[in-house]
């Protein structure tokens, strides 16, 4: 028997073609947005066709984008939000879709009778406080907020990014205080990875032509002569945080609405050239030139149980 019908943004990205895949595999349903049709029939052709349904969604940011998708879900995970540096408009190409795209989402949702739970990928980047620097023995958690602001915003891509991600997940949490009291209104969990590391899924459509940000970083890393410095030396596998959101949607395991950080470590670039080029990394080139913060993530390996597949192995 079905656990549910899981509404799925961003199903062909990087992670969400692993957490779609998790789903089938654990006995949900998934409605899967997609921008275009081409996309939607690769996703099919490598899923099949089983417990999937799919809808185009060709601007999340559009009035009334999700109102047609969200009928009937019990469950919903947003995925989709742009993740790049490339970019000529700060606020066009980075912000807005973000938050835009989020609160079409939540519209949706507050027109639903049927939705029990959004489940949100946020970003380390909305954990993050750029004004502190490497902050040497600082273990960041939930507890913790990037201070971003919309003017910081626009004065390079990275900060852009950082407020997408802040900026949005902050969205989520004012829509689910000020619902408080209606009980129509879903709980949230919110998931914030920092880099993420680990296979492309088929389904997704990721070539060595056409890749994700992290994984393009990370194959600049192992074929560049010189080792970049490492900006932000904490990851985890993408197996893991798909996991993390699929868990997400137990209540018996998070019955109320929760932040969570994901992490299985530090990394250098030097230690990830050194597994790509001989299988193993010295303990010097794990260790980050600079002394730099890390992630705590007690909170969900508590909860979840998750046990992190390593750097070696990602």
């Amino acid at each position: 028997m079905s656990k549910g019908t899981v509404l799925i943004t961003g199903a062909s990205g990087f992670l969400g073609s692993h957490i779609a895949a998790r789903l089938i595999d654990q006995g949900y349903k998934i409605r899967a947005t997609f921008r275009s049709e081409s996309k939607s029939q690769l996703f099919r052709n490598v899923l099949g066709g089983k417990n999937i349904e799919t809808c185009i969604v060709a601007d999340i940011t559009a009035p009334g984008a999700f109102i047609e998708a969200i009928v009937g879900a019990d469950f919903v995970i947003h995925t989709a939000s742009p993740f790049t540096f490339e970019v000529t408009d700060i606020k066009k190409d980075l912000i807005q879709p973000a938050v835009e795209g989020t609160a079409r989402m939540l519209e949706a949702i507050a027109s639903s009778s049927t939705v029990k739970r959004l489940v949100l990928t946020s970003s380390f980047a909305a954990v993050v406080d750029p004004t502190k620097g490497p902050r040497a023995g600082y273990a960041y958690t939930e507890e913790d907020w990037n201070p971003m602001t919309p003017e910081k915003a626009l004065e390079n891509s990275l900060f852009g990014y950082q407020a997408s991600k802040t900026f949005a997940e902050k969205a989520a949490w004012d829509f689910i205080k000020s619902s408080a009291g209606n009980e129509k209104t879903p709980s949230l969990v919110t998931i914030c990875p920092p880099m993420i590391f680990g296979p492309a899924h088929p389904a997704s459509g990721i070539t060595k032509d056409a890749l994700n940000e992290s994984s393009a970083q990370l194959l600049n890393a192992v074929t560049s002569a010189d080792s970049a410095p490492t900006r932000m030396p904490v990851f985890v596998d993408v197996r893991d945080v798909a996991q993390a959101h699929v868990d997400a949607l137990d209540v018996a395991k998070i019955p109320n609405s929760e932040r969570f950080v994901v992490c299985a470590g530090n990394f250098t670039w030097a230690a990830i050239k050194e597994i790509y080029e001989s299988g193993a990394a010295s303990a010097q080139s794990m260790s980050p030139a600079d002394d730099y913060y890390s992630i705590r993530a007690k909170k969900i390996e508590d909860m979840m149980g998750i046990k992190w597949i390593s750097l070696q192995s990602s």
